[in-house]
């Protein structure tokens, strides 16, 4: 038997070296030493003796284990142990009924939802839920707080889902939340995006979300209110309803900077949709021109492929906005010191670009035509002309003025 003993003692060695080299730090005792013990430790405490996988990413622990609500994942803070946010899965049929009640009340009605919804339970920041919606191939990720306010849409076009990192809390500088307080008191945090030059917050107060931009020494810039369909100001039902009656409301934001206040206002008849922008007096006016220091590229995110669209066709454009209205995507850019909005269907192909333009910006061909058109009474203003860029071509839409008709 003695001359065996080696390759035994030499076996048990090796299986020892290969158990002490592994990458996965099972149960609350940690495995290789990558995850701090005071981590482990705030776990425990959190969660008892649970047995947990761990990984490291973007300086957070990260344990994936089975909780009480099925698989579940919690972050924690590697420099100080602190927990971020804990994501866990519920039935669709256990979502607050408010969610369900929006849902049922939005573009997405007629959508087939995940039996599965995630919950991301954050730590000093709203709770999410995540419903992911279907259309045929297409797939959509809802963001709800507690009390049925849609704070985020994502076409989810890989299939890949989501590991819900970027939504972990920040807080955001001193100033900025001494800020928030005083002017949207009581106000809870959704989302701290800081960029390059400043930061975006999204907040939530009286049931409406608000999104608020500081510039890079944290004061404020501006700040956007979104309406839903049920508390759309009544200033701006009226003037609708008077002076564009073949029209529907799809959409009104009102934006606030240190200079002027406005509402701008979507509304739609049939397949063909228009801005229009209103004072606080209710009375029209034309489009705010950009008056925000913006950097060129990065802003709201998008995904892959529209960035890669957008790089390429419309380079160091900054995304103001992201929006998702009847089976489209609508980003919203600024690019060449002008707004323009551009249209993709949810394959992510681009369908169209539209931009407003001066009357002499048309081109010569499209002004000499409209002169043969009309008589010296027609007038086409600084506010009705649109260039509209297209897969087959450019366009330009112009609103004329004839006589009293239009």
């Amino acid at each position: 038997m003695k001359k065996y003993l080696p390759f035994w003692t030499l076996l048990i060695s090796g299986m020892l070296f290969f158990v002490s080299c592994s990458d996965d730090n099972d149960g609350p005792n940690g495995g290789n030493g990558a995850v701090p013990q005071a981590v482990l430790d705030a776990f425990q405490s959190q969660y008892g003796q649970t047995r947990a996988e761990w990984s490291v990413k973007d300086g957070y622990a990260v344990a994936e284990f089975t909780g009480e609500s099925g698989e579940t994942t919690a972050w924690y803070a590697l420099d100080d142990a602190r927990w971020g946010m804990t994501e866990t899965e519920i039935p669709y049929s256990a979502l607050p009924q408010a969610i369900q009640d929006a849902i049922k009340e939005s573009a997405y009605a007629d959508w087939t939802p995940d039996r599965e919804v995630d919950v991301l339970d954050r730590n000093g920041s709203e709770k999410l839920y995540v419903i992911e919606m279907k259309n045929g191939g297409v797939e959509v990720d809802l963001y709800y707080t507690e009390e049925g306010i849609l704070v985020n849409e994502y076409v989810d076009s890989d299939g890949k889902g989501n590991d819900y990192s970027n939504y972990l809390p920040q807080t955001p500088v001193a100033s900025a939340s001494d800020w928030i307080e005083q002017n949207f008191p009581g106000a809870r945090i959704v989302d701290v995006d800081v960029e390059r030059n400043g930061t975006e917050i999204e907040i939530i107060q009286n049931g409406m979300k608000h999104e608020i931009w500081f510039d890079s020494s944290s004061t404020w810039v501006s700040t956007k209110t979104e309406y839903e369909r049920y508390n759309i100001p009544e200033i701006v039902r009226t003037f609708v309803e008077t002076n564009y009656p073949n029209y529907h409301i799809d959409d009104v934001d009102h934006y606030e900077t240190a200079t002027d206040s406005y509402y701008c206002v979507e509304i739609e008849r049939g397949d063909y949709e228009k801005k229009i922008y209103l004072n606080e007096q209710g009375e029209e006016i034309g489009r705010p021109s950009v008056d925000v220091d913006v950097p060129s590229g990065g802003g709201v995110q998008v995904t892959s492929g529209i960035e890669s669209f957008l790089q390429k066709n419309y380079p160091d454009a900054y995304v103001k906005e992201r929006d998702y209205d009847d089976g489209r995507i609508e980003v919203e850019i600024i690019h060449d010191g002008r707004e323009k909005d551009v249209i993709f269907n949810f394959k992510e192909e681009w369908l169209r670009t539209t931009y407003d333009v001066y009357p002499n910006e048309l081109p010569e061909a499209v002004q000499t035509a409209l002169k043969a058109e009309f008589d010296e009474h027609a007038y086409w203003g600084d506010d009705d002309c649109e260039c509209v860029e297209t897969p087959e071509g450019t366009f330009y839409e112009v609103e004329v003025e004839t006589r009293g008709d239009d």
